[in-house]
């Protein structure tokens, strides 16, 4: 009798441990990034989706063209982030651009601080020496950046100046070119979690 009560409670206890683990799950975060609604123009700067996977989106900051007469030199601006404790700029040894062609004898150097202050990504990019290029195609991508969401709800990314001023592309005698424009308007970047329910 005593054996198979205590079969009974075993039973019991693998029972209940079983619909314990069905309770739980695993968890998994999804980055959702939309764009303003500002629609493209030439001579336009503005942050569009390059690729997502899982939490992370890896954002572009585009210029549009055609402008083939540009001399396009560098670009200085940051990204705002509204709460960086939701999204966080993940540092890289080198970004994707296309917007500066080097001719030769010239080289690119980008300078990218997202560490010093979490809810702005400080960005420079420029040539050294020589002539600036234009941007012949429909588009041209500054710099490509990536970030990762760290549960659910949605912040923005928005384009700004360093230093108190305005976000500005220069020509190759450092002058700021009127005709590179810059997106006032934020775009969005949302965490989705699904997963952890009842099965």
């Amino acid at each position: 009798m005593i054996r198979s009560r205590s079969f009974r409670l075993g039973s019991l206890a693998l029972v209940v441990a079983g619909s314990l683990a069905s309770c739980g799950g695993d968890t998994m975060t999804s980055a959702r990034f939309t764009a303003s609604a500002t629609p493209p123009a030439p001579g336009l700067v503005k942050l569009v989706r390059r690729s997502s996977s899982g939490a992370r989106v890896v954002v572009d900051v585009v210029v549009y063209g055609p402008e083939p007469a540009l001399d396009l030199f560098g670009f200085e601006l940051g990204v705002r982030i509204g709460n960086p404790d939701l999204v966080k700029f993940r540092e890289q040894t080198a970004y994707p651009q296309s917007a500066l062609e080097p001719d030769a004898g010239q080289t690119i150097s980008m300078d990218v601080d997202g560490m010093t202050d979490r809810s702005v990504v400080r960005i420079q990019v420029k040539k050294s020496g020589g002539a600036g290029n234009g941007v012949p195609g429909s588009s041209a991508v500054v710099i490509a950046l990536p970030f990762d969401v760290q549960g659910d709800g949605a912040t923005s990314l928005t384009l700004i100046g360093l230093g108190g001023g305005a976000p500005r592309a220069f020509d190759s005698h450092l002058a700021p070119i009127g005709a590179v424009t810059f997106d006032a308007a934020s775009a969005g970047v949302r965490g989705v979690t699904t997963g952890g329910g009842v099965y």
